[in-house]
């Protein structure tokens, strides 16, 4: 897996604050780190990040209304199976591990902890204990760095994640986004440059702009590639698997939020639709709904969901038929067939070419009023 650009440079105002907060900042970063290579160590590094803030701030008593929930975390999908799940366990056991908030005036913003405190208001809790963090700069950044590599982030979040940051960076508008990088990547494969940004990925951001600068792209082009590269996100690899989550229906959308529907399978879905269907939307989103539930209530596999998908489009479309070259064969054949040839020909032949074409054409007729 790639290594996340170094993040803790992009702390600078609350580093210049206090030694301490420098050391906060240097064990946020690592954290994330750990978060972009799936280490073991995660939660062992969270947990020291807790203690450290714990060291310089205090444990707090924090007030459950007081506490509002980040308006840039990525992970909008959080399940209610999940918030019972951690609210049973809280019930059981008490709160074991403080939420890591950032204090904003009279109030807090929540940075750590999210389900925590939902299952908290799900139990009528009144307070939870916290540990205060100092407000990074460019916090949707901070954000999307700790979660944009890591497994359990599904592939709707991280979409939207990705062109929300794409946006903020580039100025550019959400919808032409990814028809500018669509047009790209199309024209490198053509030109067989793709691979090239494969492997700026992990290269340092001088080596980035000179090997996308290399590509000969336009600006907006050239924003959005290393933008992406920034993230240590292959340009190839969003396009493919992340910005088709962005235009799935409202159904399949809840479905991946609601009930843990993957995004591959929302893919293979989507082929379920008015158009492919040769049917009214309404029909289409009833037998999608109807086959998103099959798929989540059986578990099926993504083979097996395009197998259930393939099925529905059978009962609507007929496979389309083309003109056969060995009929077109046999037709100009039978036309050679003059009254000269028939004539001196035997009658057993002539009765075998009979019985032939006639069973011919009652497979014909059947087929044709079928």
């Amino acid at each position: 897996m790639a290594k996340l650009p170094k993040i803790s440079e992009r702390f600078t105002g609350a580093i210049q604050a206090t030694d301490q907060a420098q050391r906060i900042a240097e064990l946020q970063a690592e954290v994330e780190r750990l978060r972009a290579t799936q280490s073991p160590e995660l939660e062992q590094q969270i947990e020291e990040l807790r203690k450290e803030l714990l060291a310089e701030e205090g444990e707090l008593e924090i007030a459950v209304d007081l506490i509002d929930p980040n308006p840039y975390q990525p992970r909008q999908t959080i399940t209610s199976e999940s918030i019972q799940t951690i609210a049973r366990s809280m019930e059981k056991d008490g709160q074991i591990a403080p939420i890591i908030v950032i204090a904003q005036s009279d109030r807090y913003l929540l940075w750590d902890g999210q389900r925590r405190w939902s299952a908290a208001k799900l139990l009528g809790w009144t307070t939870l204990r916290a540990v205060k963090a100092l407000m990074p700069e460019d916090l949707h950044r901070k954000a999307l760095l700790t979660f944009i590599h890591h497994e359990d982030l599904n592939s709707l979040d991280k979409a939207e994640a990705i062109i929300k940051e794409l946006t903020t960076s580039t100025g550019m508008g959400e919808e032409e986004i990814p028809t500018i990088l669509s047009t790209v990547l199309r024209r490198l494969e053509r030109s067989g440059e793709a691979n090239q940004l494969t492997s700026l990925v992990t290269a340092t951001t001088e080596a980035q702009v000179q090997g996308v600068k290399s590509l000969g792209v336009s600006e907006n082009e050239e924003k959005i590639l290393l933008a992406l590269l920034d993230l240590a996100l292959n340009p190839a690899s969003v396009r493919a698997n992340l910005m088709p989550m962005l235009s799935l229906p409202k159904d399949l959308k809840t479905a991946i939020r609601e009930r843990g529907l993957k995004g591959a399978h929302a893919l293979a879905l989507t082929v379920i639709s008015a158009k492919s269907l040769k049917t009214s939307e309404r029909q289409a989103t009833k037998e999608r709904i109807e086959a998103t539930n099959r798929v989540i209530e059986q578990d099926l596999t993504v083979p097996k969901t395009r197998e259930l998908v393939a099925k529905i489009k059978a009962k609507y479309v007929k496979p389309e038929v083309s003109e056969s070259k060995e009929v077109t064969a046999v037709v100009k054949g039978i036309e050679k067939l003059s009254s000269s040839v028939i004539g001196s020909t035997s009658p057993e032949q002539l009765a075998q070419l009979r019985q032939v074409l006639q069973q011919k054409l009652l497979e014909i007729d059947e087929m044709l009023n079928q």
